[in-house]
């Protein structure tokens, strides 16, 4: 695997851990105190999702229709950018709908999307100023 990828990998796992060390506390399932992340499997990037604890194929398909996913569009929006952000190192916050990052709908207070934005700024997904 590409060196550059694996660090996109570990950087997106870095603000998935924040989101869920915050507010409603998304990617993290209490009972079975479990995180979500991103993995690698085979050149494809897929998301572990935190309640299911299944392996959810990361792309926007007719087919797989985000199956085993347990959180709403917003997320899945918010996946999409960090698989593509993973395999192109572009900047993509906000590609797949719903503002990213930058959403104003994601029920947490804003000084918790402060400090997302701030670890997404530091491990190079978001740039330095407001999108």
């Amino acid at each position: 695997m590409d060196n550059r990828k694996l660090d996109r990998l570990i950087a997106v796992n870095k603000i998935i851990h924040e989101i869920a060390n915050r507010g409603r506390r998304f990617f993290y399932d209490q009972r079975r105190n479990r995180y979500a992340q991103m993995v690698i499997e085979k050149h494809k990037v897929f998301f572990i999702d935190d309640y299911t604890g299944e392996r959810v194929y990361a792309y926007n398909t007719g087919l797989n229709d985000h199956r085993g996913f347990s959180h709403g569009g917003t997320m899945w929006g918010l996946i999409n950018d960090f698989r593509e952000f993973i395999v192109t190192g572009n900047q993509t916050n906000g590609n797949n709908g719903y503002g990213g990052l930058y959403c104003p709908h994601w029920g947490y207070p804003e000084e918790d999307m402060k400090s997302i934005r701030a670890v997404a700024k530091e491990v190079g997904f978001l740039k330095g100023v407001e999108e």
